[in-house]
Order: structure tokens, then sequence, then C-alpha cells
């Protein structure tokens, strides 16, 4: 089976995650991705991921966002079997099943799991409490 993944997104966002998993990451042949732009229509992207999909590929898609039109028109998609839709996308999930080449619904939902996990807020917090205003 050849694995085949795909980054959809309004806009340029699909391009610019593959370009920043790339560059971490190196080349990924089996790497797509398509920005749905002003005056387009969603189905063209769906149309051009159903041509790069044969019998003999497990696809993952990775698109923007849940209810959004990209994701809703590439959705049709997974009436076939070896299609696997995921929204909500972000670097370090796109990573995790690309460097892995993870297809099953299964690990990826276990990917998701973790990357959440990852998903918080940072705060940096002075070892010295005093004001830093005595040092002046």
């Amino acid at each position: 089976m050849k694995k085949k993944f795909f980054l959809i997104s309004h806009n340029e966002f699909a391009h610019g995650l593959k370009k920043a998993l790339e560059m971490i990451i190196g080349p990924q042949e089996n790497l797509f991705s398509y920005g749905l732009m002003p005056g387009e229509h969603p189905d063209e992207i769906a149309q051009k991921i159903d041509s790069l999909i044969t019998e003999d590929t497990e696809a993952v898609i990775l698109g923007d966002i849940a209810g959004g039109s990209v994701c809703n028109s590439a959705m049709r998609l997974t009436t076939k079997k070896n299609v696997v839709l995921v929204t909500g996308t972000n670097l370090p999930l796109a990573m995790e099943i690309i460097v892995g080449q993870t297809t099953s619904p299964e690990a990826i939902e276990q990917i998701i799991s973790g990357v959440k996990e990852g998903m918080k807020i940072l705060t940096l917090i002075p070892a010295c409490q005093e004001s830093t205003e005595e040092f002046f």
C-alpha cells in the first residue's frame, strides 16, 4: 500500500504548514498541500485529491477547520475505506502523523490525544521576585 498525506486549508495555511514540516523533517514525496483561494470552489481540492487516490493508497487528509468548506468538501472522500480525514490540524499533529507515516484511525486518535496534551499556556516566572528597578 502506498501512503499519501494531504494538507488542506483556506488560503495559504496548508502550503505554509508543508514548508514548516519539510524544514523540520525534510522533503516528503508523499505529502501534498492545497489551499482554497478566493473565488475558487472547495470541490476542486477534493477532486485533485481524489485523482491521486487509488485502491492501493492509504490516504490521510489533514484539514484546518471542522465544518469549514474545504473539510466539508473533502468529507465525501471518506466514503472510501482507505481515506481518513482529520480536522484542527496543527504543526505537532501533522509532524507526528507524517513522521510515523500513520494512516490507522485508531493510531491517529492516540496522536490527537497526545498533541492535545502539548497545547497549553506557557508563562515565564522570574527566579527572583524582586523588582528589576533596583538594579539600575
